[in-house]
């Protein structure tokens, strides 16, 4: 199974078990947004082909709408307006504003693509005008309205002074609703954002420049199908065969909804590999893979913000003895030691490889470091830019400059006769009657 024929998922998700365990939808909000949606609207069926997911694009650059590749057209809805056509400019309150124009619209959509969905993800790179103005009017739109859980998944744009201050102030609106309970007209109290899922373009740039095997995609690309693949895999692997299992009723109201940051780690483990001499090798690798193997953003304080933890961990079928029950209990033990006070979940299943496969999901009360430190960088990035203005040569030219004492004078003093012979007064005067016409370059022909 592969994403756009590029991106290759792991087999296990072909298993005769594996199936969605969570039916997400993901409406994509602008430029950023949409691309990401759209990797996830490439991943389809392995048996009838039909994509896995519901989705949906907004946009007010229709140019940008048409250039998706998996998303249907009838799910391509441009934000309409002659202030909006041409895009928003990086201008966030366009955003909000173009979203509030067609809000007719824009309900009528989201009712007819989310309602099958069980969790709606909200999809907006945080830096640009569409996505990051409308971002959290679209949260309180489908928690308030729509009714059902939103998740929201954005990304920090590559340091750039405006990009910086857009995103900042997105996020400083955007993280309170992970704490905000409300009540509906039925007094049921539901959070405005069930959880937060955050792409550190400037990280994933530099894991792209890494990755020789990703050379020939764009880092953009490389960025969507890394957040594609890892939550899609994460919703399969929960509902394969296991005597110890994690399952999708779990991995979705004890991880996902939960009111915090998800980061994501996934590793793979040669079991063949000669360095593996013992249990303890194999317990040290598939625990530090949280730590170090993260995949979207990095930075993050597990041991101060950890709510909750999950891991799988997909054993090669003819070593599945390696991860028994005894083995599960020590990886809990360090888990415990390492996150003292955080609930843990774990499960365990097989697959036809000579590989292991480890993935961790961690739910925070925190940010990771660079959206910590966005204040810092942005006001860095005001800074330069000062100082830069400050140094700057500019337009000015000042002082007088004098005539250059080398140049040769115009004006010659001669001597001459009182009455100077006139050299042309012989000389006979033409007139249009004694010009050769037929030298007349412009003459027409008769």
């Amino acid at each position: 199974m592969m994403i756009d024929n590029v991106w290759i998922l792991e087999s296990f998700i072909k298993q005769r078990s594996a199936a969605i365990g969570t039916q997400f939808g993901f409406i994509g909000i602008g430029q950023g947004g949409s691309k990401i949606v759209d990797a996830f609207a490439g991943i389809r069926n392995s048996v009838n082909n039909e994509p896995c997911y519901p989705v949906l694009c907004f946009n007010t650059n229709l140019g940008d709408l048409e250039s998706l590749k998996n998303v249907d057209k009838h799910n391509r809805v441009a934000l309409k307006g002659k202030e909006f056509e041409r895009g928003a400019g990086m201008v966030p309150e366009k955003g909000r504003q173009a979203v509030e124009a067609n809000g007719e619209e824009v309900f009528t959509a989201i009712q007819r693509t989310m309602k099958n969905a069980e969790v709606v993800c909200i999809v907006a790179s945080l830096g640009g005008g569409t996505g990051t103005g409308a971002l959290n009017i679209m949260i309180d739109v489908v928690a308030d309205y729509v009714g059902k859980p939103v998740i929201a998944i954005v990304s920090l744009p590559n340091p750039h002074i405006d990009e910086n201050i857009n995103a900042y102030n997105a996020l400083k609106e955007l993280t309170p609703k992970l704490e905000e309970l409300r009540t509906d007209s039925e007094g049921n109290e539901y959070r405005a954002l069930e959880s937060l899922i955050i792409l550190d373009n400037k990280k994933i740039i530099e894991d792209h420049l890494g990755d020789t095997e990703a050379a020939a995609i764009s880092w953009d690309r490389y960025s969507n199908y890394k957040v594609a693949s890892i939550l899609h895999e994460w919703n399969v692997v929960t509902t394969l065969e296991s005597d110890k299992s994690l399952d999708a009723e779990d991995f979705k109201n004890k991880l996902l909804l939960t009111g915090g940051v998800l980061t994501f780690a996934k590793k793979k483990i040669n079991i063949q590999d000669n360095d593996l001499k013992s249990e303890s090798d194999l317990i040290n690798e598939i625990v530090s893979t949280y730590r170090g193997r993260n995949v979207l953003a990095n930075g993050f304080d597990y041991e101060n913000d950890a709510k909750a933890f999950g891991i799988h961990v997909v054993m090669p079928k003819h070593r599945e003895d390696l991860l028994n029950a005894n083995t599960l209990e020590k990886i809990n033990r360090r888990l415990q030691e390492e996150l003292p006070g955080v609930p843990v979940y774990y499960g365990r299943s097989t697959w036809d490889s000579r590989y292991a496969l480890v993935y961790t999901i961690t739910s925070l009360r925190g940010l990771p470091e660079r959206a910590r430190k966005l204040k810092e960088e942005s006001e860095e990035l005001i800074s330069q830019q000062r100082e830069r203005e400050n140094k700057s040569s500019g337009f000015g030219i000042d002082g007088e400059l004098s005539a250059n004492p080398f140049k040769p004078s115009t004006t010659r003093n001669r001597s001459t006769s009182s009455a100077p012979s006139n050299p042309f007064a012989t000389a006979k005067k033409e007139t249009a009657a004694t010009i050769d016409q037929s030298k007349n370059p412009f003459k027409r022909k008769s």
